[in-house]
């Protein structure tokens, strides 16, 4: 996969409206993958959350990056068997730099740090305009139907 469109994007995230949190993926490989999310005014989190002052909140930016996880693990495994296999965050270790707010571009950038069996850990980044926002890794266990 070298980049998909929010189409495909849609295809292969199990998340639906209001909670996708990548509009596409920018370039990928077997173990990298850089994706970007358009944060607007009009997402549903800006109802509740730091109304007079928009925050993008954190626990959509780690979400974010999981979901990414979940678009590069998708593209790794290809057979009938993994296809029935959902990535379940298991354990979060980020840090939020600068607050991200409606009308920035989030680019995500993710490597697998250690793939085994039925688990990996990751390290992302989040910058805005080649600023970092946040940053850490995640750790995932593998589940399905077993």
């Amino acid at each position: 996969m070298n980049s998909l469109s929010h189409d495909e994007v849609l295809e292969k995230l199990p998340q639906r409206y209001p909670f996708v949190m990548i509009d596409r993926v920018i370039e990928a490989n077997e173990t990298y993958i850089t994706a970007m999310k358009n944060v607007s005014g009009n997402e549903p989190c800006f109802q509740g959350h730091f109304p007079e002052k928009k925050i993008f909140p954190g626990v959509y930016i780690t979400e974010a990056i999981a979901q990414a996880a979940i678009l590069l693990f998708s593209q790794n495994e290809n057979s009938e068997e993994t296809k029935q296999t959902l990535p379940l965050l298991y354990h979060t270790n980020v840090k939020f730099k600068k607050p991200i707010v409606p009308g920035d571009q989030m680019i995500i950038t993710l490597n697998i740090i250690k793939k085994i069996s039925k688990a990996a850990i990751v390290k992302a980044e989040v910058k805005v305009d080649d600023s970092k926002c946040a940053s850490g890794e995640l750790t995932f266990t593998l589940v399905g139907d077993e």
